[in-house]
C-alpha cells in the first residue's frame, strides 16, 4: 500500500486556498491541511477597504470557497493557530500546543503591515490609530469611520486611497498625507496618479504630498499631527505605508530570504520539499529575467495555483504578466506588466468617460500599461496589452494611440 503523503500549507489566504484547490484537482489521496492564524476560512481582502466598509457585501460574500468545499475535497482547515517553530531538517512545524509533520510544505504566510516610524518612534495601533490587513481590523475600521468626522490617512497608496474613497462617500472630512511627490508612486505612473489625485480633490479630499511628519500627539480624544510645520487635527488616523513579507518565523533557519522567501520559477525555495507562493515570495520571473515580489489579488491566486502544481510534481514555470487593479469612487484603475523600464510611451483615449491608457514600450514592445476610466472601460485593452507583452509583439506609438486600431487585431 502506497504511503499517503502529508502536505501542509502554512497560511490561510488566497494563495493557500487556490493551491489547495489545485492540489486536490490532481491528487485526491494526500493528506492536505491548511494552517492559519485567523479563525476564518480564506477570504478576499481587497473589498475590506472598499465594498465592506460601504456595507455593499457581507463577510460570507468574501469567502473564496464555502465550508462544504473544504469538507467535500477533504482539505483540513486548522484556524486560530500560530506556528512559532520550524524544523526543516525533520520536516516539522510547531505551535505552542502541537507538532505538525509534513512531506511537502507550502509557505503562504502573506505580508504584514509596515509600521509608521517617526523620529525613531514606531507608531503602533491603538484605539483611534488603525492599520488595515484583515477582516477583524476592517470591522474595527468601519465602526471607527462611522463615528469619526475628521479623518487623516497617512499613506497615498492603494489602501489609503481606497479607504479615502469609501470614507468620503460616508460624508467624512478626509486628509491624505503622502511623503512622496506623487500618489501610488511605487507602482503607478505619474500621469495616472495625477488623474486619481484630481478626482479625490474634486470631492473635497485634502492631499499633502512631500509630507514630512514630525510628531503625532494625542490631545484628549483627538490627535495633533505636526507635518511640514503645520498642525493637523484628526479624531481618527488610518495608516497605510506598505507591507513586509511575513518571514519572521524563518529568520533563524537555513531558508534563503531576501525581501521575501527566494523561490525559483517553479515556486521552489532553497530547501527541498518546501515551496512558497504569494506576497511572501520573492520569485524569479523568466519573462523579465529578474526576481520580484508582488502584492496583488491575481498574483496570489495564480502563484498559489502554480505552487500547487509544482508541489505535487507537475513542473510548471510561473511566467504570468503582473496585473492589479483598484476601484476608487466610480473609477477603475488597472495595471499590467512593469511600468518603470521603458524608452517610449503612447496614450490611448483622452477622457475618463472613454478611458485613458498609457502604454510603456521598450524596443517597440509593450513592457507595461496602466489605465483609468469610468467603470470597466479600460479593462479589455489592459488585458490585451498584457497578452501583447507576453507574446513580445512589436508595435508603434501611432498604432497604440489610435483607438480605431483594435488591440485584438494586432
Amino acid at each position: 500500500m502506497n504511503k499517503i503523503s502529508k502536505i501542509l500549507i502554512l497560511g490561510g489566504g488566497q494563495a493557500a486556498a487556490y493551491a489547495a484547490k489545485e492540489i486536490r484537482s490532481i491528487d485526491i489521496k494526500s493528506d492536505l491541511t491548511i494552517i492559519s492564524e485567523e479563525k476564518y476560512l480564506p477570504y478576499e481582502r481587497p473589498p475590506l477597504s472598499k465594498d465592506y466598509i460601504l456595507d455593499k457585501v457581507t463577510f460570507d460574500d468574501l469567502l473564496f470557497f464555502p465550508e462544504n468545499f473544504y469538507k467535500e475535497n477533504k482539505i483540513n482547515f486548522i484556524g486560530s493557530t500560530q506556528i512559532n517553530k520550524v524544523d526543516f531538517d525533520n520536516k516539522k512545524i510547531s505551535s505552542s500546543l502541537k507538532n505538525y509533520d509534513y512531506d511537502k510544505l507550502l509557505i503562504a504566510t502573506g505580508s504584514t503591515n509596515r509600521h509608521l516610524v517617526i523620529s525613531g518612534k514606531t507608531i503602533l495601533p491603538e484605539e483611534n490609530i488603525i492599520y488595515l490587513r484583515n477582516f477583524e481590523e476592517s470591522n474595527i475600521l468601519k465602526n471607527k469611520i462611522n463615528e469619526a468626522n475628521n479623518i487623516t490617512i497617512i499613506g497615498g497608496g492603494f489602501i489609503g486611497l481606497e479607504i479615502a474613497s469609501s470614507a468620503v462617500q460616508k460624508g467624512k472630512n478626509i486628509t491624505i498625507l503622502e511623503r512622496a511627490s506623487q500618489l501610488m508612486g511605487r507602482v503607478i505612473p505619474l500621469e495616472i496618479a495625477n488623474l486619481i489625485q484630481d478626482k479625490h480633490k474634486a470631492v473635497g479630499t485634502k492631499i499633502h504630498l512631500n509630507a514630512d511628519i514630525k510628531d503625532i500627539k494625542k490631545i484628549n480624544n483627538s490627535y495633533e499631527i505636526n507635518h511640514n510645520n503645520q498642525i493637523l487635527s484628526a479624531d481618527l488616523i488610518i495608516i497605510g505605508v506598505g507591507s513586509l513579507p511575513n518571514t519572521e518565523i524563518f529568520q533563524n533557519t537555513s531558508l534563503k530570504i531576501d525581501n521575501g522567501i527566494i523561490t525559483d520559477e517553479f515556486s521552489a525555495t532553497s530547501i527541498e520539499d518546501v515551496y512558497a507562493a504569494g506576497d511572501v515570495s520573492n520569485f524569479y520571473h523568466p519573462f523579465y529575467q529578474e526576481y520580484m515580489r508582488l502584492e496583488s489579488f491575481k498574483h496570489a491566486q495564480n502563484h498559489g495555483i502554480n505552487a500547487g502544481k509544482n508541489l505535487i510534481g507537475q513542473k510548471t514555470s510561473y511566467n504570468k504578466i503582473p496585473w492589479m487593479w483598484s476601484d476608487q469612487f466610480n473609477l477603475n484603475l488597472q495595471l499590467t506588466g512593469i511600468c518603470n523600464n521603458y524608452d517610449a510611451t503612447a496614450q490611448r483615449g483622452s477622457t475618463l468617460e472613454e478611458g485613458i491608457i498609457y502604454f510603456f514600450l521598450k524596443n517597440r514592445k509593450i513592457v507595461g500599461a496602466c489605465g483609468l476610466g469610468v467603470g470597466g472601460k479600460i479593462g479589455r485593452d489592459i488585458r490585451l496589452a498584457g497578452k501583447l507583452s507576453e507574446k513580445k509583439t512589436k508595435v508603434t506609438n501611432e498604432l497604440l494611440s489610435d483607438k480605431n486600431n483594435k488591440l485584438n487585431k494586432i
